[in-house]
């Protein structure tokens, strides 16, 4: 440094000196340095004491220091002693009135100078007495200012779904896509009952996941809230929801509440996103523990507080379904349930493992489990909702394919339309409420034969009792009309009672198909319209009017009583 000329060891030490201001006072620094240079010839002290590290100002400047060690030591001991009852360094004095405004007249007044207001200031933040100047009065401690609000374990349920950044598989389709994983999280104990990997957020997945949390574990007997986001598979959850507290809800008992978060608000579900770094992390495992299906890299983009950051995106020749079997994401809940983490409650950082804090009040709460048959049948709410029209003979049209209503035929009106939401699956329809949270209220059948072939679906739910008369009919080689069959149903017609009627004319059924010499379609046809004649006799002879049969009923009640 001493070998360069002046100049040089000028600019250098001026660049030290400002090289951490900004703005103003950058340059006024700058101009004043380079004035002082120009006009003496000389490198000012301040610069030469910053080349030897020294960058406070009133040294710089050959000022003495505003506070010296002593009155340093007293201002720290009267702070502290103020606050502690016991204590015999300083007057106690209530919390209100603990301001640093206090604290500088009494300085001023025991050391005989003008003390800087603001060097205290300074002070108590490098010394850390801001804790002691909050202390309150009589061992309370003040709730943060800002805080969620503390709930119980239980009480609220948070939903979403995360997207991974850095790894893409395939699909059913052999096409590249990112996995999402949605996750079902309780609030206050951190616990991660359930979670899951798809493509998309859609009712159908949900609903899958959904029946998954239910299964989980036992639940408490007391209100708890649900809360996923906007999504639109989410949605679909308030009808499931409803379902669910029709068949369990009981007074000051179980009840699940939706609490939807609010659109675009991602504070409304803080303690899940903040989970979801560690889940990013977890990728990289994933990446690691299938290195040799890696396919390739690209570079990809990640978007941070509207930034835009370039990354890696490693392709995995592997599936959803083979990532499921390997259960490498059921390992990343169980890691999570069962390490110690360190969580934000009430304001203050603590930590605690989830499944313990779980277990703990499982254990002291009254609870009860799912029956596993009646959350299979809440799956009918998964599947995508159009809205159609009942018309007021019971029929549905929906894609060019007429429907015939074939339970729940008493909720729609014979004389005008009724506006419902249907899902369609395989050749039938389910029909729901005309409402957000609209439960299911009936099925409809597809007309035989189809103009189009039926879809094809991995979900069997169990058939309607028309559709078990009509396999069973089917399986003794007749050709069914449903629209004809479904009218007989309404009549009465059930499945015991169609299978008396088939066993007492089955002889009779049997020498019409060896008389008639036609195509066996014709046949079933025939043997379909003899069944039918066959249950109107039956229905004509064995009818009793509703009004008739209670008052039956009712009279052999009294007679037994009166016996």
């Amino acid at each position: 440094m001493d070998r360069l000329p002046l100049d040089d060891q000028f600019l250098i030490l001026l660049h030290k000196k400002i090289m951490n201001k900004r703005g103003s006072a950058r340059r006024r620094a700058k101009k004043y340095y380079m004035d002082q240079y120009r006009k003496t010839g000389i490198i000012p002290e301040p610069l030469l004491l910053a080349g030897k590290g020294i960058m406070e100002g009133r040294r710089c400047s050959g000022r003495r220091r505003s506070i010296d060690e002593r009155m340093k030591h007293r201002f720290i001991e009267m702070v502290k002693a103020s606050s502690d009852p016991s204590s015999q360094g300083f007057i106690f004095i209530t919390q209100k009135a603990r301001t640093i405004k206090n604290y500088h007249r009494w300085l001023e007044e025991e050391f005989g100078r003008p003390i800087s207001l603001s060097a205290l200031r300074r002070l108590v933040k490098a010394e850390g007495l801001q804790r002691y100047l909050d202390q309150p009065d009589f061992g309370e401690e003040k709730p943060p200012k800002h805080c969620f609000k503390s709930e119980s374990v239980f009480d609220l349920i948070q939903v979403d779904g995360s997207a991974f950044r850095y790894l893409k598989v395939r699909d059913q389709n052999g096409m590249w896509r990112k996995p999402q994983v949605i996750e079902f999280y309780d609030t206050r104990s951190r616990y991660l009952f359930v979670l899951d990997i798809y493509f998309s957020e859609t009712s159908l997945n949900a609903v899958d996941l959904f029946e998954q949390f239910l299964l989980s574990t036992p639940f408490p007997r007391k209100k708890i809230r649900l809360r996923p986001d906007n999504a639109g598979g989410f949605l679909n959850l308030k009808r499931v929801i409803t379902a669910l507290n029709t068949e369990y809800s009981q007074p000051d008992g179980f009840y699940l509440e939706p609490d939807f978060a609010r659109a675009r608000t991602p504070r409304d579900k803080a303690h899940l996103e903040s989970s979801h770094r560690s889940l990013h992390h977890f990728e990289i495992r994933i990446i690691k523990a299938f290195a040799d299906r890696i396919v390739k890299t690209e570079p990809g983009y990640l978007f941070t507080n509207r930034k835009k950051e370039k990354i890696t995106v490693t392709f995995l020749d592997i599936g959803l379904h083979e990532l499921r079997q390997k259960r490498i994401i059921e390992a990343y809940r169980e890691e999570h349930n069962t390490t110690r983490h360190y969580f934000a409650h009430d304001g203050k950082t603590a930590s605690w493992v989830p499944a313990q804090n779980m277990a703990s009040f499982l254990d002291k709460a009254s609870t009860f489990s799912f029956d596993p048959s009646h959350v299979k049948a809440i799956m009918k709410y998964g599947f995508k909702k159009i809205k159609v029209t009942v018309s007021k003979k019971g029929t549905i049209t929906l894609n060019n394919q007429k429907y015939y209503v074939a339970v729940g035929a008493e909720h729609f009106s014979r004389h005008k339309g009724t506006p419902v939401y249907v899902s369609d699956l395989k050749d039938k329809l389910f029909i729901f409420e005309y409402k957000s949270d609209g439960m299911l209220i009936g099925e409809a059948l597809r007309q035989k034969p189809y103009e189009k072939p039926p879809k094809s679906s991995e979900l069997t739910f169990e058939a309607n009792e028309v559709e078990q008369i009509a396999a069973f009919l089917e399986q003794q080689n007749m050709v069914v009309e449903r629209a004809a069959l479904i009218e007989k149903h309404r009549k009465g017609l059930t499945l015991a009672v169609a299978e008396e009627i088939f066993n007492h004319n089955k002889t009779r059924y049997d020498g019409y198909a060896g008389k008639l010499m036609q195509s066996p379609k014709k046949i079933g046809t025939a043997l379909f319209n003899a069944f039918m004649l066959d249950c109107e006799r039956h229905q004509r002879r064995n009818h009793v009017a509703p009004y008739a049969s209670l008052w039956d009923r009712q009279h052999e009640t009294k007679r037994d009583v009166h016996q």
